[in-house]
C-alpha cells in the first residue's frame, strides 16, 4: 500500500520510518554514489523534521520499496539554500507559501507490469493531491536528468527551470511541477488511479496490531484502494546493491505514457 507519514501519524511508523532512512541509504549513498551523510545505516539530513511529510510505497512484506519526501519552502528549502545558483533571473520566489519542495524520491520496487506503474504513479501523485488540498499550486525540485522522462511519462506537468548542471554523480536541472484538479484528473484517468491514491492511518482499532493491518482494513471497506496495494508476485524487492550502476538504477523506472494507455 502507499501511506502518508507525516508528524501526526509518525509514532505508528517508528519501525518502516528507520527502513526508510536505510533504503535512502543505500539508494542514494551505496547505489549512486551521492556524498550525503549517513549514521548508523541511516541517511538523514536538514530537512527531515516536523514539517516535513513522506509518502512511502510497502512491499508485501511491508518494506520500504519507494517514498517520495515533500516539505513547504517558505521558511528553508534544498533548492534555494543548495541550489540556487542554477535558477534563472525573474522566475517566481521559490520561498512563497504556495510552494512545496519534492526531494529524495526513489524506487527499488523493479517491476514492469502495469500493476507496478500504477503504484510508481500513486507515489507521484500523492503528494500532489495533498498540496491542492492545502492551497498549493505548484511543486519544486532538483532532479536528476535521468529521471525526467519518468516523470513526463508519468504524467507530471512539469517545466524547467534553468539548464541542466553536473553535480558530481550527472547532471541535474530544477523543475517545477503544476498541481491542479486537471493535471490531477488527468493522472488518474492515465493509470486508474484511486481518489485518493494513498491511505492516511492516524489511529488503530482495537486489535490492530500496526498501520498495515489497518490499511489492510481500508482496503477491504474502500476495494478500490487495491489497485495500489503490492502483489505478491511483483511487489517485493531486495535492497539494491552497492556494485549496480546510476544508470541501471533510473533505467528501472520505465515509465512511458504508452504503458499507461495513455499518449
Amino acid at each position: 500500500m502507499i501511506h502518508l507519514i507525516s508528524k501526526n501519524n509518525s509514532a505508528l511508523y517508528q519501525d518502516e520510518i528507520r527502513d526508510l532512512h536505510q533504503a535512502r541509504a543505500e539508494v542514494f549513498v551505496n547505489q549512486l554514489g551521492w556524498d550525503l551523510r549517513v549514521s548508523d545505516g541511516l541517511e538523514y539530513d536538514e530537512y527531515d523534521d516536523a514539517r516535513a511529510s513522506n509518502i512511502i510505497g510497502f512491499s508485501t512484506e511491508n518494506r520500504v520499496v519507494m517514498g517520495l519526501r515533500f516539505r513547504p519552502t517558505d521558511d528553508c528549502s534544498m533548492l534555494l539554500d543548495h541550489f540556487s545558483h542554477v535558477l534563472p533571473a525573474g522566475i517566481r520566489p521559490i520561498d512563497d507559501d504556495r510552494t512545496w519542495e519534492l526531494s529524495r524520491g526513489f524506487c527499488i520496487e523493479r517491476g514492469m507490469r502495469r500493476h507496478n506503474l500504477r503504484r510508481k504513479a500513486a507515489c507521484m501523485i500523492a503528494p500532489l493531491e495533498l498540496a491542492l488540498e492545502a492551497g498549493i499550486d505548484r511543486c519544486v525540485g532538483f532532479t536528476d536528468v535521468r529521471m525526467l522522462s519518468f516523470c513526463y511519462g508519468v504524467g507530471w506537468k512539469l517545466t524547467l527551470l534553468g539548464s541542466a548542471m553536473d553535480y558530481g554523480q550527472g547532471e541535474a536541472v530544477a523543475y517545477e511541477v503544476e498541481v491542479s484538479q486537471a493535471a490531477l484528473d488527468e493522472m488518474r484517468q492515465m493509470w486508474g488511479l484511486p481518489r485518493p491514491s494513498h491511505v492516511t492511518v492516524d489511529d488503530l482499532l482495537p486489535g490492530e496490531e500496526n498501520a498495515h493491518v489497518a490499511a489492510a482494513r481500508m482496503a477491504r471497506d474502500n476495494p478500490e484502494l487495491q489497485k495500489i496495494a503490492a502483489q505478491p508476485e511483483i511487489g517485493s524487492s531486495a535492497q539494491p546493491s552497492a556494485a549496480a550502476r546510476a544508470n541501471d538504477y533510473y533505467g528501472g523506472f520505465g515509465t512511458t505514457r504508452q504503458a499507461a494507455g495513455g499518449h
